[in-house]
């Protein structure tokens, strides 16, 4: 299972890889260091599981009931060889054993692995007499004892026939069956396609970018493309964000206010601090949440916060993007970071205008602006690029 789960992380580990260099989304920066860290956990485990998989360490259910069945018995150590491997700074070992059953079967020659205590390894020289029990009837594998009990004990240390006994062949272990107590074998093939997997479901999210890619595009237009959808997705300025998120604000400001700002990624809407107040406070709206964000940076003269008031209901908020672009048209400037402000007019003692809304456009060369009123009809306009329609109004 340890396996099959480092085979997976590190599927999803590529394939988020992948997926945030082609979309930069922050979910697979997420899932990226989820995926370290569970790779991190099961690679180490993998190692060890793999070098103490067949290293003898039997199930004590499964000894407990060897022993029961009169499966105890001696064996001489033939030969100990060092695999190289360590667990916990202890060695691990091929130990060859002699074993000598009490019954049925003469003796025979096995080899086990196990982690040995270099404490113990003085008892594991060729020549020492061990407690042994032999795991299954029909198999030659043993599992050594490191605490018998006092009868087994003492028969090992008074032996004298399994020490002196003559060499036996080799008990091959059948290759039908799994050895008791080793790990259950998992076909090779299934680790890569477990990998795959794992990769293609992280990659899912991203599969139109993903099949880019595979169609010739290069990450960096891909990129590219990704960021400017996901950012259209979120404008206040794409169909059906903006109403939503000036009922969400209006919610916390009220409905009478002096000026709404719309911006790409956020609205901000000026209103008094209270009902009746000479002083303004803003809201603000962005990435999903409405909030309060303090008293208004430019505070108005008292006694004219009555006369920029107009009730926000009155205004079509999803005709406000269209403006946009009519804007564009008109000053012959295609704006990249789109604006626009809703307010009143008020000078002196003149009369307010009603409200109209300031759609503004900048290039690197020209700048423009558009009065619209709540209606969509131009009211006046200036500036603009060389042979606009607003450029030929001044």
């Amino acid at each position: 299972m340890i396996r099959c789960l480092f085979a997976l992380s590190l599927g999803v580990l590529a394939a988020s890889i992948l997926g945030d260099a082609l979309t930069g989304a922050a979910f697979y920066t997420t899932l990226r260091m989820v995926a370290i860290v569970v790779a991190s956990i099961c690679l180490p485990l993998t190692i060890i599981g793999s070098v103490v998989g067949s290293t003898g360490v039997a199930n004590p259910r499964q000894t407990a009931a060897a022993k029961a069945a009169g499966r105890t018995m001696l064996a001489r150590v033939v030969r100990i060889d060092a695999t190289g491997s360590s667990v916990n700074d202890q060695p691990v070992c091929d130990i060859e054993l002699l074993v000598v059953p009490r019954q049925g079967r003469g003796p025979y020659r096995t080899t086990t692995r196990r982690v040995v205590n270099l404490a113990h390894l003085p008892s594991m020289q060729p020549g020492a007499v061990r407690v042994v029990t032999q795991l299954d009837a029909e198999r030659p594998e043993v599992a050594i004892d490191d605490g018998p009990d006092p009868e087994w004990a003492a028969r090992a240390a008074n032996d004298r026939q399994v020490r002196e006994a003559p060499v036996a062949d080799v008990w091959a272990p059948p290759r039908q069956g799994r050895a008791p107590g080793a790990i259950r074998h998992i076909p090779f093939v299934v680790f890569p396609v477990l990998a795959v997997l794992g990769g293609g479901a992280a990659l899912y999210p991203a599969w139109a970018e993903a099949g880019q890619l595979l169609q010739g595009s290069s990450i960096d237009e891909i990129r590219a493309e990704s960021e400017a959808t996901a950012a259209a997705e979120t404008s206040m300025f794409t169909p059906g964000n903006l109403e939503p998120a000036i009922e969400a604000v209006l919610a916390l400001s009220g409905t009478d206010v002096t000026e709404v700002g719309v911006y790409d990624q956020f609205v901000l809407v000026t209103a008094p601090t209270s009902p009746g107040a000479g002083t303004t406070d803003e809201w603000q709206y962005r990435d999903g949440t409405a909030e309060r964000t303090g008293p208004s940076l430019i505070q108005p003269e008292p006694e004219d916060v009555p006369r920029e008031l107009f009730d926000a209901t009155d205004v079509d908020w999803a005709t406000l993007p269209g403006l946009v672009e009519e804007a564009g048209r008109l000053t012959g400037i295609d704006e990249e970071d789109p604006s626009l402000r809703v307010a009143r007019y008020v000078f002196a003692d003149e009369k307010p205008s009603p409200p109209r809304v300031a759609v503004s456009t900048t290039d690197d060369y020209h700048s423009g602006w558009v009065d619209f009123s709540l209606k969509g009809e131009v009211v006046r306009m200036n500036g603009g690029a060389p042979g606009s329609e607003a450029a030929a109004a001044e």
